[in-house]
């Protein structure tokens, strides 16, 4: 069914997010100010309870470092711990 797909597809793209954001040492406050948005956004992002635009997804990629198949491997659940704001 395709509603369930694309729920799968954004809860991996929230959990990369998460991977490589904790992977760089960011906040949520850092990586929405190096994308040039609100942590509100990123917030959303990270939980899934937000579709975006694939070329928005392409600039996530640049923002991480990592190309843009990364951003859709299926990892396992990744725990998102706070970090401080730089």
């Amino acid at each position: 069914m395709i509603i369930k797909e694309n729920a799968k597809a954004r809860k991996i793209l929230a959990n990369n997010l998460i991977y490589f954001r904790l992977d760089k040492g960011w906040s949520q406050e850092d990586f929405a100010d190096k994308l040039g948005t609100t942590p509100t956004y990123v917030s959303t992002l990270e939980n899934a309870k937000r579709n975006t635009r694939i070329d928005y997804i392409g600039h996530l990629a640049d923002t991480l470092e990592v190309s843009l198949e990364q951003l859709f491997i299926d990892r396992p659940s990744v725990k998102n711990h706070r970090i401080p704001r730089r």
